[in-house]
C-alpha cells in the first residue's frame, strides 16, 4: 500500500499551497515583528514566543506575490527549515489534507520558467491544485546565514 502523507494547507494570494504537516511546529496569530536593522525585505524581524526568539519572514514576498496590508486573520506558522525554527507569515490557514503518492505530480512536469526550486509537487485534490513546497529549500544558504545572524 502506498505512503499517504499529510500536509497543511494555507493561502497566499488567494493560491494554495502546502507543507509537509510534519515540519510545522505550531500555528500563532499574527503578531508584529520587531524589525532588524539592514534586514532584508522578505524577513520582517523576530517576534519573541513564550521567551524563545525567532526569526519572521513573508512568504509573499520572497515570492514576489502583492504586498498586503496584515491583519488579525493571517497567520504565523512556526516551522522548521533546514534544521531552524521560524516562524513564517501567510494570509490563512485553511485545512490538513491526506494525499496519496498518486495525487502528487513530479515538478518535472511544470512549464518551462517556473522557479521550481521550492516545490517539491503538485497535489491534486478533488478539483484544487495544491503547491507542494519543499521547506528545507525555501530559503538560499545566504538567505539562511542572514537569519541566523539574528
Amino acid at each position: 500500500m502506498s505512503e499517504i502523507e499529510q500536509y497543511v494547507i494555507f493561502l497566499l494570494n488567494e493560491q494554495i499551497y502546502g507543507i509537509e504537516i510534519l515540519k510545522l511546529k505550531e500555528v500563532v496569530s499574527y503578531r508584529k515583528a520587531t524589525p532588524l536593522p539592514n534586514m532584508r525585505g522578505f524577513i520582517k524581524g523576530i517576534i519573541n514566543l513564550r521567551g524563545v526568539i525567532l526569526p519572521v519572514f513573508d512568504l509573499r514576498e520572497k515570492f514576489n506575490l502583492p504586498e498586503t496590508t496584515y491583519t488579525p486573520f493571517h497567520s504565523i506558522m512556526v516551522m522548521e527549515i533546514s534544521g531552524r525554527v521560524m516562524g513564517v507569515i501567510v494570509d490563512e490557514i485553511s485545512d490538513v489534507v491526506e494525499l496519496f503518492p498518486e495525487e502528487v505530480q513530479a515538478t518535472s512536469n511544470l512549464p518551462p520558467g517556473v522557479q521550481a526550486e521550492y516545490i517539491k509537487g503538485i497535489g491534486k485534490k478533488e478539483y484544487e491544485l495544491i503547491i507542494l513546497l519543499d521547506v528545507d529549500r525555501l530559503l538560499s544558504p545566504e538567505e539562511l546565514e542572514i537569519l541566523d545572524a539574528t
